[in-house]
């Protein structure tokens, strides 16, 4: 191993005999003296810029070869094949559901429950590793998850330790948790963390009469902006009801895909789930075409026998 590289160094003959406490080598049999290669030259030419100013390397991320294997073949799912049929979530990335509340909390739900299965089983492998999990409209369903954890198999009692929940009542609260405090919180919890969970994002915002509506699109832009970036390491996962109003505009511009669940006009016991993908090619008028689904209400709630 070169310890050192310099143009010039000196040892004393005290120094040159010491021995390798692990080989018994003597370091004047090993040393080496060489100059510096033309490639080490051109790379000391490139970190300086034309004032002579040092720059500094950017940062490398090495990991295992089998740490990007698993990453790569990380998909989420609901387990509900007419809807993972339409969608390719990865281990990195973000999607919003939204539409009723009862509708959008399930599938959470079950996404959450589903991602803690064995690749074996149709999951992703996560096991039990943290959850976090923001209520944002005090919708938390506790008892469907654990309807959810005995229909896959899963200890109840484990899936729900490993469900963070923390719940917001002011839009402030929202806002300063996302922005300052999750990132933070994530890292302190496991490095293995894969999924952030929000639920009834909006609620806040449409439910009090007297926001100054400026203030709270500045900070549904901030909230927008982190959801994006931490998506980039994990996957995030968004629900709120539907408010045809500029607050979902702007959050909905932070999300890979999202889907819309509607009660089905032509049967009243369906569901029609429009899926929009940001990948997904546009329509002749420009925008973004919706793939479609029709759900029966039991299908949401009835996981398959395997």
């Amino acid at each position: 191993m070169v310890l050192k590289e310099s143009c010039i160094i000196e040892f004393q003959k005290e120094q040159l005999k010491e021995e390798c406490p692990g080989c018994g080598a003597l370091l004047i049999d090993n040393l080496q003296n060489r100059r510096l290669s033309s490639a080490s030259t051109q790379e000391q030419q490139l970190v300086t810029d034309t004032n002579q100013k040092p720059i500094k390397h950017l940062p490398f991320d090495f990991q295992t070869a089998y740490r990007q294997i698993e990453d790569s073949s990380v998909k989420f799912a609901f387990g509900i094949n007419k809807i993972d049929s339409l969608l390719n979530l990865d281990a990195h990335g973000s999607i919003c559901i939204i539409g009723e509340q009862n509708y959008t909390q399930i599938l959470l739900d079950r996404l959450c429950v589903h991602s803690m299965l064995s690749k074996r089983h149709g999951g992703v492998g996560l096991g039990y590793s943290k959850i976090v999990v923001i209520d944002a409209g005090n919708c938390t369903d506790v008892y469907q998850i654990v309807a959810f954890a005995r229909q896959y198999g899963l200890e109840t009692r484990k899936v729900l330790q490993n469900m963070v929940v923390s719940r917001v009542f002011t839009i402030y609260q929202l806002a300063s948790l996302i922005v300052y405090r999750l990132p933070t919180i994530v890292k302190q919890l496991s490095s293995d963390n894969k999924i952030i969970v929000i639920y009834g994002l909006l609620h806040l915002f449409v439910s009090d009469p007297h926001i100054d509506k400026e203030d709270a699109k500045q900070l549904i832009k901030e909230i927008a902006s982190w959801i994006r970036k931490l998506s980039e390491d994990r996957f995030v996962l968004v629900s709120f009801a539907h408010c045809n109003s500029e607050y979902e505009k702007l959050i909905l511009r932070a999300f890979d895909n999202y889907i819309e669940v509607t009660n089905d006009a032509d049967d009243s016991g369906a569901l029609q789930i429009d899926v929009y993908n940001r990948n997904h090619t546009t329509n002749r008028r420009g925008s973004r075409a919706n793939l479609l689904a029709r759900l029966r209400k039991s299908e949401m709630l009835l996981v398959p026998a395997r």
